[in-house]
């Protein structure tokens, strides 16, 4: 039987990955992001910004001539790198802590519990709002690297709670306790017989996550809440936090004011490829999911 699911999330995440690699030498994308601020019609007629969709815009373009797709594509390899870095970096974290947390006894196990107690009472976004948002984070020289601290360690308690219990189930196999009467190190026990054991769950899970960043960053974006900004005088005594990068999450915030004048197209698109990269990710966790369940009744 085919697995469905692995064949799309496959296919999608290939188009994730050429968008990320390729996508800014395609013809039509302006990698330079120039504005057009004004434009002749084949009928002689002046246009200007924004721009419909067209042969020069495929998704039309913003109020300043910018198109569109151009800043998707431009900011696909941002946004996915900030996707990776965040979820690699909470399992780095997550993963040891929950070997160390197995024994469901001393400092290791109390440290995930609590960890995962004070994030498990209040939502992700609102937690990942109130601490990014906080005076010296929000005027950080290097906010996009303390954000993505930030964003990771929210939810490291939660996957080293899970790897935690996890692991105490293959610490009850044979071949685990035949180790430990051998001996053997804790490093060599969990090199050799715990991470092999857990890694398909480990693998599984990491996918899924890669999703739920996606969403986090897009809610964040819906929330106006920028990884990475300045702060500038844009008026006489008027400063606000300007945004300085491409990321999808960051065109959801730079435009959602414009869902109030019914441009929808500015704020539609983004969420779209938000959607589309959620969906590539949940897709291949459950076909990878499927796909190790079917091999272990095989070899079973």
């Amino acid at each position: 039987m085919k697995n469905i699911p692995l064949i799309l999330g496959s296919g999608m995440i290939g188009v994730l990955i050429i968008l990320m690699l390729f996508g800014p030498y395609l013809p039509f994308v302006d990698e330079q992001l120039e504005p057009v601020k004004h434009r002749w019609s084949e009928d002689k007629r002046l246009q200007l910004p924004p721009y419909p969709p067209s042969v020069h815009n495929l998704l039309g373009s913003d109020k300043n001539g910018v198109d569109l797709f151009s800043k998707i594509v431009m900011g696909a390899k941002e946004t996915l790198l900030i996707v990776l870095g965040i979820t690699t970096l909470r399992y780095m974290i997550a993963v040891p802590l929950g070997l160390l947390a197995r024994r469901q006894k001393g400092l290791g196990h109390v440290i995930v519990q609590g960890w995962n107690q004070i994030f498990s009472f209040i939502p992700t976004i609102l937690a990942a709002v109130l601490l990014l948002s906080i005076p010296p984070i929000q005027n950080a020289e290097h906010r996009l690297l303390i954000a993505i601290v930030v964003l990771a360690v929210i939810e490291v308690g939660r996957v080293a709670q899970v790897t935690a219990e996890r692991a105490h189930q293959v610490g009850k196999e044979e071949y685990i306790e035949a180790g430990t009467a051998l001996g053997l190190s804790s490093r060599r026990m969990a090199r050799s017989y715990y991470l092999p054991a857990l890694a398909p769950e480990v693998i599984v899970g990491f996918c899924i996550d890669l999703g739920k960043v996606m969403l986090l960053i897009g809610q964040l974006g819906i929330l106006q809440i920028f990884l990475q900004h300045v702060w500038v005088e844009v008026h006489f005594f008027t400063p606000k936090y300007l945004n300085t990068s491409l990321n999808w999450s960051a065109l959801l915030a730079e435009h959602r004011r414009e869902v109030l004048s019914s441009k929808f197209g500015f704020i539609f698109y983004p969420a779209a490829f938000i959607a589309f990269s959620i969906l590539a990710f949940n897709l291949l966790g459950e076909g990878l999911r499927r796909r190790m369940k079917q091999k272990y009744h095989t070899t079973g």
